[in-house]
């Protein structure tokens, strides 16, 4: 329960903390966003009078229980929190509306008002063991995180100073290679975790789990797959010198915004060279080639016997796959298992055929994150890849067969033969990287 009402709570204050620096108090989309914030908090407190988010070791708490997956799903806003020196936000019923405006427009950075009712209290102190976030899949979760963070430096020096550091994302692909190699099953749940509101960055980091996944899968040395996965991570950082409305247009593009598109993977692949460091050609190659296409087209136009190096088709098939699974402002998601018939529909046109089987026989028929529903009804999420073909899925079941959610997802195994379909996790309600820690160390290695 805790994580659903945090990620409601965190919404809400995001939405607003936004709309409070953009229109004033009153303005009818500032009233609609203080009326979300309203009912997120209601979420929140319930069943309780009062409760308590806090930020610790970078990761939300409510009251003593941590709650992972919000920690990093809302880390852009967590870190928006702690520059503004907000440890704790301790909420008590009834919740004043001036108070919570004013919480918002300081988070947000518009106002130095604290609230002042006294229903939304600021860094009340509150003993959080750090025990407490010792999960199997903390160091994991540390080093997404730490990419992230990574992904945020880059893109932010990028816009202030054109150039970045390279040793940054360099040290955070070496760590998430590091516990990916440790926990692989649980990494490609991880790798599920999706933000709209965020999205490049989060893309930028599952495309980086994947690649190293399949690097590791096909062979490529440590040494040659880390300026890779490094390439993988930052295979957009050109899209920086692209306007958002040309990124985000929701319909078909002119001649001029699809030129401003193509510009990006020059555009990043010489950011990365002006880096240096050990393996910035690598990088700056994948960052170059990602939509050159295995037949010789899309662009830039490769002149390396027709085709883009190895490490670039690598990171085309789980860019393409990561994309097709993540909701844009101008288009849905779509299902796993839809994104693997993609891909292989283009095998051998777009992607590297062998890379793509590869890729495939490595998530398995359904992905990890895949939604399905049983023949009994129960509605379950698969959790670690097939071993082998036909295998049973190792599962958790997320709700019974009354469409209930269960508080504690419990282990199954389930026969291809009793999938009745596979839904939309958006659709089910369900966020597969938020049962990383039911899954626990446990289950990705035994099921």
């Amino acid at each position: 329960m805790s994580e659903r009402q945090v990620a409601a709570l965190l919404t809400g204050l995001r939405k607003l903390s936004r709309q409070v620096g953009l229109y004033p108090e009153g303005h009818p989309l500032t009233e609609e966003a203080v009326v979300v914030a309203f009912g997120s908090i209601s979420e929140f407190l319930e069943p309780d009078q009062e409760a308590a988010l806090t930020v610790h070791q970078d990761a939300f708490f409510r009251n003593r229980v941590v709650v992972p997956h919000a920690s990093l799903e809302f880390r852009g806003f967590l870190r928006d929190m702690q520059q503004r020196g907000v440890e704790s936000i301790t909420l008590a019923r009834p919740i004043s509306q001036e108070d919570l405006y004013d919480l918002a427009a300081f988070i947000g950075g518009t106002s130095d008002d604290l609230p002042a009712d006294g229903t939304i209290r600021l860094n009340e102190p509150m003993a959080i063991d750090p025990d407490l976030d010792v999960t199997p899949t903390t160091k994991l979760r540390a080093s997404y995180g730490a990419t992230l963070d990574a992904m945020r430096f880059v893109s932010g020096a990028m816009v202030t100073r054109g150039s970045f550091e390279l040793s940054t994302v360099v040290n955070a692909v070496e760590g998430l290679f590091e516990q990916s190699v440790a926990q692989p099953g649980a990494a490609l749940l991880l790798s599920t975790v999706k933000s709209h509101d965020e999205y490049t960055f989060f893309h930028s980091v599952n495309v980086g789990i994947l690649s190293l996944a399949l690097g590791r899968l096909v062979g490529v040395d440590k040494d040659i797959l880390v300026p890779a996965g490094v390439g993988a991570v930052l295979h957009d950082i050109g899209k920086v010198a692209v306007s958002p409305a040309v990124l985000n247009y929701p319909g078909r593009l002119d001649s001029e915004q699809w030129r401003e598109i193509t510009i990006h993977p020059q555009e990043g692949a010489l950011s990365i060279l002006s880096a240096g460091g050990v393996g910035s050609e690598i990088a700056a190659t994948v960052a170059l080639e990602h939509h050159a296409r295995y037949d010789g087209t899309g662009y830039p136009v490769v002149t390396r016997d027709g085709k883009p190096h190895i490490y670039s088709r690598l990171v085309q098939v789980v860019d393409t796959y990561d994309a097709i699974t993540s909701r844009r402002s101008y288009r849905r998601a779509e299902s796993p298992r839809r994104a693997l018939q993609v891909l292989m529909g283009g095998a051998g046109t777009a992607w590297d055929p062998q890379l793509v089987h590869a890729f495939i026989g490595m998530m398995g028929i359904y992905p990890p994150g895949s939604v399905v529903l049983t023949a009994t009804g129960e509605t379950a999420v698969v959790v670690r890849p097939s071993e082998e073909a036909g295998a049973p899925l190792a599962c958790l079941v997320v709700k019974g067969r009354d469409g209930e959610l269960i508080d504690d997802p419990e282990p199954m195994r389930v026969e291809l033969d009793q999938v009745a379909k596979q839904v939309m996790a958006s659709d089910a309600g369900i966020d597969p990287a938020a049962l990383l820690e039911a899954v626990g160390e446990a289950m990705v290695v035994e099921a």
